[in-house]
């Protein structure tokens, strides 16, 4: 059996959670007996094979041109493997080129969260990923959902879905190994000092439901705010709370320093509110973090209903003051809580076996 997999920007991750999900994947696969080659952005990478898996590079970069990006990784995908994995929904309009091959080419879509709403698209945008999802659920012959909450959210949206196309497989992750507490002095910070946001400063990921709670509280310690800092009017207005006390540091690309970040801090705040399984929460999760959580199905499912929850500012600060008040007893009963999480679930020897059977039982059809 040989499989593709599109849709990202290639291998070694570099960038965000399919670049990761690639990569953590195709490399176990292959310990399977699963032949797998990934696809890569033109001039991303200088090798042809990472660990033994081999890159296929495009003609075109998934940034610079998706639409070409996309058609040109199906349709050379199609050519010499036996199944597709999409990662995303943007290839839909080309799996329409499987009703004109002779090729009987498996396409497997892992449709992510839900796309269209995320409030960084204009409104042309959204209807255009709208339209892609669409598509995706048409013409896939698969479709995986990377958590409960997608897998309801596509049969409640489409009807005539039969349960038998979605494959519900998750993301994964690791515990968190590497770290470096020195590290914390590039910041000025303290073990247990800081709360920490890790997220896109987009309006769906409810950074400023944070702020606002957080500055309510009056802690004495700071909220430690790690993202892109782009010239958008959220990031505007969001840089309105900064002060001793609210600190926005940017991206941070280092492992190592992202994940002693994690690792010291006294909670982890987590805004998503339209994807799926995040790989965010899950990284969190890996280092032991407590986690304050938006209230959606996504998170309370990753979380398995243990951790603390908001919806408004109010909720912000009153369970800011919980995690305060937690004993030693308490919080150390969290925090190993959110390691075996990963270790009893979402971990990618699990999410490499699901594939694998999967992939071995479409094929006995």
């Amino acid at each position: 059996m040989k499989i593709a997999i599109v849709g990202t920007r290639g291998i070694p991750a570099k960038y965000g959670g399919f670049e990761t999900f690639a990569e953590e994947l195709a490399v176990r696969l292959l310990q399977k007996d699963i032949i797998v080659e990934v696809f890569c952005d033109k001039d991303s990478y200088e090798s042809n094979s990472y660990k033994n898996v081999d890159l296929v590079f495009s003609e075109y970069t998934k940034t610079g041109n998706s639409i070409k990006y996309y058609n040109d990784c199906i349709t050379k995908a199609a050519l010499t493997n036996d199944a597709v994995i999409i990662c995303g929904t943007g290839g839909a309009l080309f799996l329409l080129k499987k009703y004109f091959k002779r090729k009987k080419t498996i396409y497997i879509t892992n449709s992510d969260g839900i796309e269209y709403k995320r409030s960084k698209w204009p409104l042309w945008g959204r209807v255009i990923i709208k339209a892609t999802e669409i598509l995706s659920v048409l013409i896939s012959n698969y479709i995986i959902a990377d958590s409960k909450g997608i897998k309801q959210y596509l049969l409640k949206q489409y009807k005539f879905l039969s349960p038998l196309k979605i494959r519900q497989i998750e993301y994964g992750a690791k515990i968190v190994e590497s770290y470096d507490e020195s590290l914390l002095t590039k910041y000025n910070l303290n073990k247990d000092e800081y709360y920490l946001v890790v997220s896109r400063l987009e309006p769906e990921n409810n950074v400023d439901t944070i702020l606002e709670g957080f500055k309510k509280t009056n802690l004495n310690k700071s909220l430690i705010v790690v993202g892109n800092l782009l010239t958008t009017e959220y990031v505007k207005y969001l840089k309105t709370f900064e002060s001793d006390k609210i600190r926005f540091i940017g991206g941070i690309y280092d492992k190592t320093e992202l994940a002693t970040l994690r690792y010291f801090c006294k909670a982890h705040c987590h805004g998503h509110s339209v994807g799926g399984t995040n790989p965010s929460l899950l990284e969190a999760l890996g280092c032991g973090n407590i986690v304050l959580a938006h209230d959606n199905i996504f998170n309370r499912e990753v979380t398995s209903d243990r951790m603390f929850y908001f919806t408004n500012e109010n909720d912000v600060s009153d369970m800011l003051k919980r995690i305060e008040s937690l004993t030693s007893d308490e919080a150390l009963k969290l925090k190993d809580f959110s390691k075996n999480r990963i270790l009893d679930y979402y971990n990618w020897e699990r999410i490499t076996n699901e594939y694998a059977s999967f992939l071995h039982e479409i094929f006995k059809k």
